[in-house]
């Protein structure tokens, strides 16, 4: 059917997912790797009683955010981009590196943002894939990018799949893209949870750029606060693309706070590391196979038992994900996690699933 309006070719190929009808808030939300803890007491007022009316009657004023980065990262000013969320620094990637035409390489499965950006700006998508064993294919990356390549994109840790690469594997990757002059974003989403970064490559390499979001450890997802940092020269290019204000009033001061505080954020990961791998434990001890990773994340495979589980967390107001798209891995569901007190309703549900169908062979 003809639209009433002109548009850009390739976009009619992308498909978006309409605005939830139902709500989550309420529920136990293990569905999109949120913090689900509340905030320190003390903390949350603390924030709250600095919230002032002025701050939604005026324009936000960024700079305090900016000038809080810089501290906590020892570095300048000029080595930041905020976003809304770390998926909108993805975004200025495309915008100001990719061209029609042009390749762009990034693991599959990754963030369902950076395909759909790659088929707006009709970029020629390069998968690189996962093999039986969930590594991902970096030989092939290396000897694939060339002077048509655009951009380099790796979620690291990865989600969905969980997969750390190391900095010797991404050092490999700055040193091969930096011969062609492509940039390489490094998605570090899950910082925090996990105890290695590429930061410490900026230095050496001025096409390296790290996207981090507010969304994970730092609690703060419904605010959609998110950065990008790399080398003066390349955040100039991509500050080009960012809007009149970056970020919401709300957002920079509840960001500040927690960059001023940041034993919360520490503290929460801590929790939730400490959490994943007692949960983990505790699925193996049932029979399951288990996928650690080094996120607030994990994948479980109940075999024959999935749709029971998934119906009897349903029932219980637990959200959960299913499916890891990947070939041997589509039986896995996906869970998120947090302090182990939080998961104690998880574990009933699931003994209670167990002690139901006990004796069958399940696993």
């Amino acid at each position: 059917m003809q639209t009433p309006v002109k548009y850009r070719k390739g976009i009619e190929k992308i498909w978006r997912t309409k605005p939830e009808e139902d709500t989550r808030l309420g529920k136990l939300r293990l569905d999109k790797n949120e913090r689900i803890s509340t905030f320190p007491e003390k903390f949350w007022e603390s924030v709250f009683m600095k919230v002032r009316e002025e701050m939604v009657l005026a324009y936000p004023e960024v700079f305090p955010l900016y000038q809080r980065l810089a501290g906590f990262h020892s570095l300048s000013v000029e080595n930041f981009l905020l976003t809304a969320g770390s998926d909108t620094a993805i975004r200025h990637c495309f915008e100001t590196f990719v061209a029609p035409g042009d390749k762009v390489f990034y693991p599959e499965p990754t963030f369902a943002m950076v395909p759909i950006y790659g088929g707006l700006f009709c970029a020629d998508m390069k998968a690189v894939t996962y093999d039986e064993e969930l590594h991902l294919d970096i030989e092939y990356l290396l000897g694939a990018i060339d002077n048509k390549t655009s951009l380099v994109v790796l979620a690291n840790p990865n989600s969905p799949t969980g997969k750390y690469e190391s900095n010797f594997k991404v050092a490999k990757i700055l040193e091969k893209a930096a011969h062609f002059r492509v940039p390489v974003l490094i998605d570090e989403a899950y910082y925090g949870f996990c105890p290695h970064t590429a930061a410490g490559l900026m230095k050496d390499y001025a096409n390296l750029i790290i996207t981090r979001s507010f969304s994970k450890i730092s609690g703060m997802a419904g605010l959609r606060v998110g950065y990008a940092m790399g080398s003066p020269g390349v955040i100039s290019l991509l500050t080009k693309f960012r809007p009149m204000y970056e970020v919401n009033s709300i957002g920079i001061l509840f960001a500040c706070e927690i960059l001023d505080n940041w034993e919360v954020a520490e503290t929460y990961g801590r929790q939730t590391i400490a959490g994943r791998e007692r949960f983990s434990a505790f699925l193996k001890g049932c029979g399951f196979s288990v996928i650690n990773t080094e996120t607030n994340f994990l994948h479980v495979n109940f075999g024959l038992l999935k749709d029971a589980m998934l119906n009897a967390l349903n029932a219980k107001d637990i959200l959960v994900r299913g499916m890891l798209n990947i070939r041997g891995y589509e039986n896995y569901t996906r869970f998120s996690v947090g302090p182990w007190e939080y998961m104690n309703p998880v574990v009933d549900v699931i003994k209670s699933v167990l002690h139901c169908n006990d004796g069958q062979n399940h696993p």
